[in-house]
């Protein structure tokens, strides 16, 4: 497996393993299938380019992208936001190699936290986070009504 950033040019695989995720997983993004789906081919190549400032990396197995994770400064402190593997990569250390390596950007940035919104349904996801020192803070409702849990990663508290 390797983890590699994206760049302008990874737009398509970007795109494509993104409305992959939404149809897996509707209820884990704030984005919708339909919403991704509408984005232009030029808005995918500004996101893919960093674009307002989001970063994504991709999980590829043998060429294949298999998941993703994104980073965004905002509101004054970096989130881990979008994080997905496709099912049959699940639970084979891809989604702790994502954000370890988000992490990692992160910190090479000069952000000493980095946090993120889980549902708090999603007990896979909040167990994954947990495992490499993410701390859970407070509850709050998503933007499709489901509960979320906000998480904090310190780089002092790294396990």
């Amino acid at each position: 497996m390797n983890i590699v950033p994206v760049f302008e040019s990874d737009w398509e695989s970007l795109k494509n393993i993104r409305l992959e995720s939404l149809l897996d997983s509707p209820d884990a993004f704030g984005l919708t299938y339909q919403e991704a789906r509408e984005i232009s081919d030029d808005k995918w190549k500004s996101i893919a380019s960093e674009g307002n400032g989001l970063k994504f990396l991709l999980a590829r197995c043998n060429g294949e992208c298999v998941g993703l994770v994104g980073g965004v400064y905002t509101h004054g402190q970096y989130e881990l936001v979008s994080m997905w593997v496709k099912p049959e990569k699940r639970n084979g250390g891809i989604g702790v190699g994502l954000a370890k390596e988000l992490l990692s950007h992160a910190k090479s940035q000069g952000f000493s936290s980095v946090v993120l919104n889980v549902s708090v349904k999603n007990k896979a996801a909040y167990s994954l986070y947990s495992k490499i020192g993410f701390r859970a803070l407070e509850e709050g409702r998503g933007s499709s009504g489901g509960e979320l849990k906000k998480m904090v990663w310190h780089s002092a508290s790294e396990p």
